[in-house]
């Protein structure tokens, strides 16, 4: 069992600022009518802002004392695997990869239980959402460890 502390990635911020920013030049670059460019602006506009505040609460909670930064974690173990946010617990299956490279990792993972209200959920991690160590851990877990136990089943 380990932990992996999540962190809020630069990297990602930046890629998604910059499709969100060349979204909205290819609008304006288009020549539609103003009242379209108006409307397809506020529309990438809108989803911009809906990423940024799912980011942010995934990372800070607003408190008495201001703004709290939160420690996300990912919890691995043999069995199981439990994510730690926002003062809640959610216990999922071991991780499937739908994605692996050096510069992007994309993990699935299956509700514990199958309750209406749990759904899949996405962990997307770019090289710095990890500290190194966790990273080569966690690649080391999932490219081993986790496939041994997948065929033994």
């Amino acid at each position: 069992m380990f932990i992996c502390n999540l962190r809020w990635s630069r990297l990602e911020l930046v890629f998604v600022n910059v499709c969100h920013l060349v979204a909205m030049a290819s609008v304006l670059h288009a020549g539609l009518r103003l009242s379209l460019e108006i409307l397809l602006i506020a529309v990438v506009a809108a989803s911009l802002l809906s990423y940024l505040s799912d980011r942010f609460q995934f990372f800070y909670k607003l408190g008495r004392g201001g703004l709290l930064p939160l420690r996300p974690a990912l919890v691995l173990g043999q069995q199981s695997a439990k994510f730690y946010g926002a003062g809640i617990v959610q216990e999922t299956a071991l991780p499937n990869v739908v994605y692996m490279s050096e510069f992007l990792l994309v993990l699935r993972f299956r509700p514990e239980t199958e309750k209406p209200w749990c759904r899949l959920r996405h962990l997307v991690l770019w090289p710095d959402s990890l500290i190194s160590a966790e990273g080569r851990r966690l690649r080391r877990f999932l490219r081993f460890d986790l496939v041994q136990e997948l065929d033994q089943i």
